[in-house]
């Protein structure tokens, strides 16, 4: 799956179960009934991933201590990580618009 297509997914993710209000815009909740696949959520999981190392030491400590204690294969444990710390995922997201680009190349 595409690096773009990871952080597309965990936009999607939050706007579908979390946010109530325009934090990306283009990006739409999923329709209602349709799951995020296991390989989807592995993506998300993936893209948190990049996402968390962007985040500041010590202003979101608690978000990154809260990343590195969660199990990778703990779908529910995705969710309600997502449902704390979602609010500044967004924010971290908005300062860097072009993730996907830099995310490609901190693959290379």
């Amino acid at each position: 799956m595409s690096p773009h297509k990871n952080i597309y997914l965990l936009k999607e993710y939050i706007k579908t179960f979390l946010a109530t209000e325009i934090v990306f815009p283009g990006i739409l909740p999923r329709q209602w009934g349709t799951d995020f696949t296991q390989s989807e959520l592995d993506a998300i999981y993936f893209a948190l991933k990049f996402v968390v190392h962007k985040a500041h030491p010590l202003q979101d400590r608690p978000m990154i201590l809260a990343f590195e204690q969660m199990d990778e294969l703990d779908n529910l444990n995705l969710h309600w990580f997502l449902s704390d710390y979602w609010r500044e995922l967004v924010v971290i997201l908005r300062l860097y618009p072009n993730f996907g680009d830099s995310y490609l190349a901190s693959l290379n």
